[in-house]
């Protein structure tokens, strides 16, 4: 797989000197490169979710630094571009941090930095490795066409970012990566090898992407690619058109493939183990999760629109997203749902600049482990953090009741609060956590019981970010958990706080 995946781009660099050769003849290279560098350094501070003995490490601290460093060579038809990534982490918690509780199955990882040292059992792990690589034609004769094949970066709800100040925020922040994203909250992050083709005039693009995704997230050990996990997406965006300024509609369609052999490792609400004294026969080929190695394949299809209104001193935003999934639940029938509405008012020219919203989404879990359906939403392979910046949830079984406040005192300054009322969907399901596949070796996903209960938790967050200029920035988070009957149920401890301090600096 490799050496055809290097042959393959070996034979795209040749044609695209012979294309360039061709188009510009001698050249002076300074004119068309483009080089960038950035370094993210983080600390980020855990107290999780303090488990029933035997006694865990839910208590600690480390420090992460993200170097990525590139070059971009440009021409009118042909772009090439290259970075690498060298992420390190230092003082991450040990095997003490994942709980294995009585027996042999507890709460696991607790916070983010056991889910680092889970995935290469080292406290102090760094890699480098390439981030991006890929080249994007434009003119195929057809305006508004181009493509691009290689290792290169996806986040869906992103293919084309409004002008209004206010729909283009909307759209980075509370539509883009709910389904697929490139994690790049974590100290690694995820790329996607493949291909993507676009259409794009206008006010209207239409994007389509193949790919595998690349190791990443929590996995220090990035430059693998997951090639077992197929993703194949469809998306037709209208941006602000004549006569619904400012507004965006997209309608959306992905094919999600999971042949990789995990066999119990597929987080569902199932029996995981066999039985003592029973066979891998009968029901027990559906209803235990060690007896079904089938794959994944969902279709995933759906629609959002975001609407900014002016109304009096201030302007009303108002947003929907919708989502449907069909499929094969390894044996098991898929049919899943979710939605998200979310209303706001912001007054831009006052003091603070004041922006309150409120929202509520909703996602479909699991009512029943011994039928041969599958209710639970699939979340595909998103940035889960973005929608949940206290990372102990994500859209899976899940409701979320929020109120937020933004404000803008200064040009580059923001500050956020908000307020989260946490619920299970179905208390007959798990409580789930992750961001998706992150390697070939586990699922990408938590589940924990509910106990049959539906409270999960309140939180509250707080976040500031403040770009100094155009090289420099620093951002500041800080969130607390209430955790309520799940929490209580699986913990010693209900409350769990993170904190990171981030400072970027980028050429």
């Amino acid at each position: 797989m490799k050496r055809r995946h290097t042959a393959v781009m070996m034979m795209l660099v040749l044609s695209v000197c012979q294309r360039v050769r061709a188009e510009n003849g001698d050249f002076v290279l300074r004119d068309h490169l483009t080089l960038s560098v950035s370094d993210r350094v983080r600390g980020e501070f855990v107290s999780w979710f303090d488990p029933a003995p035997p006694k865990s490490n839910n208590n600690y601290n480390f420090f992460a630094n993200r170097l990525r460093f590139g070059a971009t060579l440009s021409f009118p038809t042909i772009e090439l571009v290259a970075e690498g990534q060298d992420t390190r982490l230092v003082n991450l918690p040990g095997a003490d941090s994942i709980n294995s509780g009585p027996g042999t199955v507890g709460v696991g990882p607790l916070g983010p930095g056991a889910l680092y040292f889970a995935n290469t059992g080292s406290r102090d792990q760094g890699e480098l490795f390439i981030h991006l690589g890929y080249a994007t034609v434009r003119n195929f004769g057809l305006p508004g066409v181009s493509a691009r094949v290689g290792r290169f970066g996806y986040n869906q709800g992103l293919e084309k970012v409004a002008q209004d100040a206010t729909l283009a925020w909307l759209q980075r922040t509370r539509i883009s990566q709910r389904l697929i994203g490139t994690f790049d909250y974590t100290n690694v992050g995820r790329s996607f090898d493949g291909v993507e083709a676009l259409y794009d005039r206008d006010r209207f693009n239409l994007t389509l992407m193949g790919s595998h995704p690349t190791a990443g997230g929590f996995n220090v050990n990035a430059n693998k690619e997951i090639d077992k996990v197929d993703l194949i997406a469809a998306t037709a965006s209208l941006v602000e058109p004549e006569g619904l300024q400012p507004a965006s509609a997209q309608f959306f369609y992905v094919f999600y493939r999971d042949r990789r052999d995990l066999k119990d490792l597929v987080t569902d609400n199932r029996t995981r183990d066999l039985p003592a004294g029973q066979t891998c026969t009968g029901n027990n080929r559906y209803l235990v999760r060690a007896c079904d190695t089938k794959d994944i394949a969902i279709s995933t299809i759906g629609a959002d629109i975001v609407h900014v209104i002016d109304a009096g001193p201030g302007k009303i935003d108002l947003l929907g997203w919708v989502a449907g999934q069909v499929g094969d639940w390894e044996s098991l029938d898929d049919e899943a749902w979710a939605y998200a509405a979310e209303v706001g008012y912001q007054l831009p020219e006052v003091p603070l600049k004041p922006w309150l919203r409120l929202g509520f989404s909703r996602s479909s879990g699991d009512p029943n482990k011994a039928d041969r359906d599958h209710g639970t939403f699939f979340q595909l392979i998103p940035t889960a953090r973005s929608y949940a910046l206290l990372p102990f949830y994500n859209m899976m079984n899940n409701q979320d009741l929020f109120l937020q406040a933004v404000m803008r005192p200064l040009p580059g300054l923001s500050a956020g609060l908000s307020g989260h009322w946490l619920r299970a969907t179905e208390s007959r399901d798990l409580w789930y956590a992750g961001g998706g596949a992150t390697s070939n070796t586990s699922f990408g996903y938590s589940g924990i019981s509910t106990k049959g209960r539906h409270e999960l938790s309140y939180l509250t967050d707080f976040e500031i970010n403040y770009a100094f200029n155009r090289h420099f920035a620093a951002y500041v988070y800080y969130g607390r958990a209430f955790g309520q009957g799940i929490v209580s149920a699986n913990f010693a401890g209900n409350n769990a706080d993170y904190a990171y301090v981030e400072t970027t600096v980028s050429f």
